[in-house]
């Protein structure tokens, strides 16, 4: 009877750490909690197929999170199909074993004090037949039951409305929107909500969208352009017309977030593997650099296939980690390993302004896919570097800048080739 008694106090305990009162929970408001959220990452492919596991993805694991954070990433974009956990007919109950599934990967999250985004993803019935008044309600009735199962945890759990409604128009979403936003409102007064546009949520989309009028939002979009090369893997990346169109993007979205005062996040972004090595890890780059000048959040898209970027079952990071985390404003840039003959090849890149917080310049090394290693220390301000190794052909070659509290400031890694 002592064993019971003790178990059952231990359990209450732990439900505490986990589970807050919102009435009394004073939430920051998104403009704070942005430059928190920083560098993220999705568990895509997992919870959103039609059944667990049917893309080739297994049931998220507990230590997932511990990889997350030792990693680096503050923050996990979660994405949830509920559709087939909904019954068809009113009142479309989500089953309460869905629900309690996806709360115990909350609080996987929560216990190791992560931000953790969830989302309505890939509920494709929805797109298809908004027009219904019986569809409408099934979502409204969804989204209430999630609001409500989840009311009082912590406010680093954010609630996303609904991903790239692609299909409905720009007038159907910025209804839905309204509405979602309104039934999270009844449960949720300060739970920060994430919306996005019509269509695939892109740039365009989102500086589109009806601005809602609530001081807990955030907005998002998406991006892989081009598509050809990002989701395709044709051709090669890295112009300057193409840096550029990124910059451009970015800025244009930063200005719509001064003029409206509400932060942005890029919830999904990256580049198949089947992609040019070296544009790839450019393109990454690209993306993470601006979007951490241009003052937003980023989740990276993972679907532990043609865009993953965590090894799930061997829980090993390849190099895209490291430009998801190591990678800042002021990162080296235009980065380059040139052929010179089998055993030499030719570093260059260019430095940016750091208010003399970096002191020294690393030249790092990966050969035969060992993992980078150290081959020569520079002063600061040293913009080329030669390596006379033996066999430079395919290896790989990255500048890491040493900064104010030995902070490790990355160049996209580039591949030597003939």
């Amino acid at each position: 009877m002592k064993r019971f008694w003790i178990f059952i106090i231990f359990i209450g305990c732990n439900k505490v750490d986990q589970d807050f009162d919102s009435s009394t929970i004073d939430f920051e408001i998104p403009q704070e909690v942005i430059g928190k959220m920083t560098r993220g990452i999705n568990i895509g492919n997992t919870l959103e197929p039609p059944q667990v596991g049917e893309w080739n993805n297994e049931y998220i694991s507990e230590y997932f999170f511990d990889d997350y954070v030792s990693a680096g990433f503050n923050t996990v974009r979660i994405p949830i199909r509920w559709d087939k956990h909904t019954t068809k007919e009113p009142p479309f109950i989500v089953a309460s074993t869905w629900l309690d599934t996806i709360e115990q990967v909350i609080d996987w999250g929560i216990e190791r004090d992560l931000f953790l985004i969830i989302n309505a993803h890939h509920d494709w019935w929805l797109v298809n037949n908004y027009d219904s008044p019986q569809t409408k309600e099934r979502f409204h009735a969804i989204w209430n039951q999630i609001a409500k199962k989840f009311k009082d945890k912590s406010p680093k759990l954010l609630f996303e409305i609904i991903n790239e409604p692609h299909g409905m128009s720009k007038e159907n979403v910025d209804e839905l929107n309204r509405d979602i936003l309104k039934i999270i409102r009844k449960n949720n007064p300060q739970r920060i909500v994430i919306y996005g546009g019509h269509s695939w949520s892109n740039s365009d989309h989102l500086l589109s969208a009806e601005v809602l009028n609530d001081q807990y939002i955030i907005g998002y979009f998406h991006s892989y352009d081009p598509w050809e090369f990002a989701g395709k893997g044709n051709g090669l990346w890295g112009s300057e017309f193409d840096v550029n169109q990124i910059k451009n993007k970015f800025k244009a979205v930063k200005d719509w977030s001064e003029v409206n005062n509400i932060p942005v996040i890029i919830s999904e972004f990256g580049a198949i593997h089947d992609c040019d090595y070296n544009s790839r890890m450019l393109h990454y780059f690209t993306y993470v650099k601006e979007a951490v000048s241009n003052g937003f959040a980023f989740q990276a898209w993972d679907d532990g296939g043609q865009f993953k970027i965590y090894n799930r079952n061997a829980r090993t990071w390849p190099e895209v980690k490291d430009i998801l985390i190591h990678t800042y404003s002021d990162s080296p840039e235009n980065f380059k390993a040139q052929y010179v003959n089998d055993n030499q090849a030719f570093l260059s890149w260019k430095l940016n302004e750091n208010d003399g917080n970096c002191s020294k310049i690393v030249i790092e090394k990966s050969s035969n896919s060992f993992p980078f290693k150290k081959i020569s220390e520079l002063d600061y301000g040293m913009t080329e570097y030669i390596d006379n190794s033996a066999n430079v052909v395919n290896s790989i070659y990255r500048v890491v800048l040493i900064c104010t509290n030995d902070t490790p400031k990355h160049s996209n890694p580039y591949k030597v080739a003939r």
